[in-house]
């Protein structure tokens, strides 16, 4: 901590002498500077309906999220808007349901609220906190009289009635008093019961409205017991329940309740609910293989429409269009995004359309600093992307159609966004267009084949993005990932079994990551009391280690490295660094006790950054930033609210809470930058990348890009500078960019330069008899026929173009070796390179030796008659393309 006490005393003399001046450049600093909202308005309703206006005008209710959410009214004739209101104290809804009269009431989120619209009112009623304690109403019904059910969850699952003739609120009662959190996802009411159907742990309750009494229902066969009950309808005498962990496509199971017995099973159903019955009292619809069907409530038969391409209906009914092109009643279906159909029984005819909802502002979930410097920022449910310029304060939203943002991070020149619900994984490009399914475009899906839904930490890892998720929802655990960007190729592991991972840094060819014993919402207790730091070999694929650093705590938060190699983070509470040679806990401390018992869930522990301006530990943590002494781990707040921070590389940071954002400056510093020595340097010649603007003994490592190879890592002297000294390697050409990852902050710096062609300092284009020794600088062999073997010494550079060579080719410790199109007669031994060995394209007859060599290999589109042996290079040998090899495969070129 030597370099720590001489900042703080320089620091002191500057202060000191800045006051003696006048003192009033020290007041600037600390500085906040609010930059208000972003641009992140959507229309996403969960929850929505369909009913007649006062003089039956054909409309649409729909809430969209937000903070606080709206509720609007929409004429389905042509999607305009008619009303709207904002909804105080609720932060959108799942439950919307219009009354045999009209009425419309809506459960919400945020306070567990009720509300009522009469069509034509000049307001909305607020109706109160539906159940004291829960603050989710998550379905809501009413029964033939038009009284009023409701079922809530975050933890007890309570049922409640409401009753329009009295205005009284009744609650029925929990239907998980004491058991793990529990709540009623799906309800219906018909002929004094009140059926609720719960999630995760999934049962179908029929509670007698009028006593009390419950009676469960069972399972019907094949139900999966770890489903939930998703939504739930009464139509006719048949209860029907859908079956599903997240909402997707899931078998819709038939309760006949004159029997009391399940009766039947429809695979891949979707949306929340049945239509109403037609105006023939049997027919109702539902979504199934993304088509609309229509089904027979007396002899139970189902049969597809018309009617494709339709996915997750929310609000669905008849209305009459006042159309003579839509003759009778036409069936109205929302989505959760004010896109609706309108179907015709009668004809056939359909028609999409959208609603002018309001779109409501959404809080933030996620911010990152864009490849371009511009602050990125997605929200939280509403989905779409925004960004901030700082130097200009000029913002923009774009990427309407991305999902929830969980986590962002760049990685080599774009943007990746890790999006909720599906584990999708999305590369944006800022320097091209934005363009729906384009840009941003989808790179991996990890819902389906690994059961991911909630990508929270994402890292760049050398040519890997390494991706740390949480189980979809009812599910338990997590898991990694890691995609390679260039080729594609990804795998996932269960690194940490029964755990989920929320934080990844890179360092020095490992990936170290932090969990949360938590995983998906709703998801079972985690049996495990303790969230663990593990370190994980990429090329190698397997975890290395792993430690409970705070043991009895379930959440971990980031990942930073301060100038000393040393591992620091923050769970919810709790600060701690690790050394990761050892893995020895040097240091931590408590600072309040937490309730880990009893929470229902607890995903990224904490929002952290070192800060090598200062030398100070930044965290954002329960809604409050801090900074942490490392000697001393005396915590300070610095600022409420926050929930989202990062140090940007202008050298301030910024801080996001719900609808606001703020820019923090905490002291005098520079802008990190950095740059390069020549614009264009020839491939085999040296080049020189220069950083500034680090904070004094910062260290970044410098990585070569597009093929990510490590160039080493530099240390910031006392001023802030550093540099490095390459050699461009042989088999490079056209623009490469040097990227420095700062290990402190996470952030990461670009500059680029054009690689141009070898200079040669021996050139070969025609027949050469005998051998050939390359003792020093760059020989080039182009178009030509060697009759004999050729031999390159340490240090020395060889490349071979369309050349023909009668004899062996052996390369020891030379500075970099490139065959191109070569016809070799005779093996091939490359060993202890130091620069880049690439073998494209070519013919080699005989065995073919690529052992110690450290500046990348490259193995690709080969034939080989003999055998391949790859062995100790570092990096691991890339065979991005296929080769057709006779003999055997040993090492790290097997498989």
């Amino acid at each position: 901590m030597m370099r720590r006490l001489i900042a703080w005393s320089t620091a002191a003399l500057v202060a000191a002498g800045t006051l003696a001046a006048g003192g009033a450049a020290a007041a600037d600093y600390p500085s906040f500077k609010d930059i208000g909202g972003l641009p992140l308005n959507a229309v996403t309703a969960p929850g929505s309906g369909v009913g007649p206006g006062p003089d039956g005008e054909p409309w649409l209710y729909l809430v969209s999220s937000g903070s606080p959410a709206v509720f609007s009214v929409v004429d389905a004739r042509d999607g305009s808007r008619v009303h709207e209101f904002a909804l105080p104290g609720s932060s959108g809804s799942w439950a919307v349901d219009v009354a045999p009269n009209g009425d419309v009431y809506v459960g919400s989120y945020g306070e567990g609220r009720v509300y009522r619209y009469r069509p034509g009112a000049a307001a909305v009623e607020d109706l109160g906190v539906a159940v004291p304690g829960e603050t989710f109403v998550w379905s809501i019904t009413h029964d033939e009289d038009g009284v009023v059910y409701g079922g809530t969850g975050q933890s007890r699952a309570n049922v409640f009635r409401y009753d329009p003739a009295t205005g009284a609120t009744t609650n029925l009662g929990s239907l998980a008093p004491t058991a793990d959190p529990l709540i009623v996802r799906g309800i219906a009411a018909a002929g004094g019961k009140v059926y609720a159907g719960t999630h995760a742990s999934t049962s179908v309750v029929e509670i007698d409205a009028a006593t009390g009494e419950r009676r469960d229902l069972g399972l019907p066969p094949n139900a999966d017991p770890a489903a939930g009950v998703y939504d739930l309808d009464i139509r006719g005498r048949l209860l029907f329940a859908r079956f599903s962990l997240s909402g997707s496509p899931a078998p819709l199971h038939v309760y006949d309740l004159d029997t009391g017995a399940w009766v039947q099973e429809i695979p891949d159903v979707h949306g929340l609910n049945m239509s109403p019955v037609a105006s023939d009292g049997r027919t109702v619809h539902f979504v199934r293989d993304e088509t609309l069907h229509s089904y027979d409530l007396v002899d139970r038969t189902y049969a597809a429409t018309s009617l494709t391409g339709v996915g997750d209906v929310r609000g669905f009914g008849f209305l009459n269009l006042g159309d003579p092109g839509w003759p009778g009643d036409t069936l109205v279906g929302l989505n959760h995004q004010g896109g609706y159909f309108v179907y015709s029984p009668q004809t056939g005819a359909s028609q999409r359309r959208t609603a002018d909802a309001v779109a409501a502002p959404a809080a933030s979930r996620s911010i990152a600093e864009g490849p371009d410097g511009l602050l990125y920022a997605g929200s939280f449910l509403a989905g779409g992307l925004a960004a901030y310029d700082p130097a200009t304060g000029a913002k923009a939203s774009f990427a309407a159609e991305v999902g929830q943002a969980e986590g962002m991070a760049t990685h080599d020149g774009a943007l990746y966004v890790g999006t909720y619900p599906w584990g999708e994984i999305l590369r944006y490009d800022p320097g091209q267009p934005a363009e729906p399914g384009v840009n941003p475009r989808s790179v991996l899906r990890l819902y389906e084949d690994h059961g991911q839904s909630r990508p929270f930490a994402l890292a760049s890892a050398g040519d890997h993005l390494a991706i740390g998720t949480v189980a979809k929802n009812g599910s338990p655990g997590g898991g990694l990932t890691l995609l390679n960007t260039r080729t594609g190729e990804s795998w996932f592991t269960d690194v940490v079994p029964g755990q989920s991972v929320v934080a990844l840094t890179y360092r020095d060819g490992v990936l170290y990551g932090a969990t949360s014993v938590y995983g998906g919402v709703g998801g079972p207790r985690p049996t495990e009391t303790d969230a663990v730091v593990f370190a994980y070999d990429i090329e190698e694929r397997r975890k290395l280690w792993e430690v409970a650093p705070m043991p009895g705590e379930g959440a971990i938060g980031e990942l930073a490295f301060d100038e000393n190699g040393l591992l620091w983070s923050h769970t919810t509470v709790s600060v701690f660094r690790i050394d990761v040679d050892t893995r020895e806990v040097r240091a931590r401390r408590t600072y309040e006790p937490y309730p880990w018992d009893t929470i229902d869930y607890a995903h990224v522990g904490s929002r952290l950054w070192y800060d090598p301006y200062v030398d100070q530990l930044y965290v954002v943590s329960q809604r409050s930033m801090y900074t942490i002494d490392p000697v001393t781990l005396d915590r300070a707040r610095v600022f409420r609210p926050a929930s989202y921070g990062f140090l940007h590389n202008n050298g301030n940071v910024f801080i996001a809470r719900d609808l606001q954002y703020w820019e923090y400056t905490p002291s005098d510093r520079p802008a990190a930058a950095a740059g390069v020595a020549a614009e264009s340097v020839p491939a085999g010649r040296p080049q020189t990348v220069t950083l500034t603007g680090l904070g004094p003994g910062e260290e970044a490592e410098l990585w070569l890009r597009p093929d990510a190879r490590q160039l080493g890592t530099v240390r910031a002297d006392a001023t802030g500078a550093a540099s490095l000294t390459f050699t461009v390697p042989l088999d490079r050409s056209g623009e490469l960019t040097v990227e420095a990852r700062r290990l402190s902050t996470r952030g990461a710096l670009w500059t680029s330069f054009q690689a141009a062609a070898p200079l040669c300092d021996v050139t070969v284009d025609g027949p050469h008899a005998g051998p050939l020794r390359v003792e020093s600088g760059t020989t080039c062999l182009v178009g030509a026929t060697v009759s004999g073997p050729v031999q390159a010494g340490p240090g020395a550079m060889l490349t071979v173009t369309d050349s023909a060579v009668s004899g062996p080719i052996r390369a020891d410790r030379a500075g970099g070796v490139v065959l191109s199109g070569a016809t070799v007669s005779g093996p091939l031994t490359v060993t202890g390179s130091a620069g880049a060995v690439s073998v494209r394209d070519s013919v080699v007859s005989g065995s073919i030796s690529l052992d110690g060599n450290t500046g990348g290999v490259r193995f690709a589109g080969n034939q080989v008659i003999g055998g391949l042996s790859c062995t100790g290079n570092d990096p691991a040998p890339v065979l991005d393309e296929p080769n057709d090899v006779t003999g055997p495969v040993r090492g790290q070129c097997a498989g």
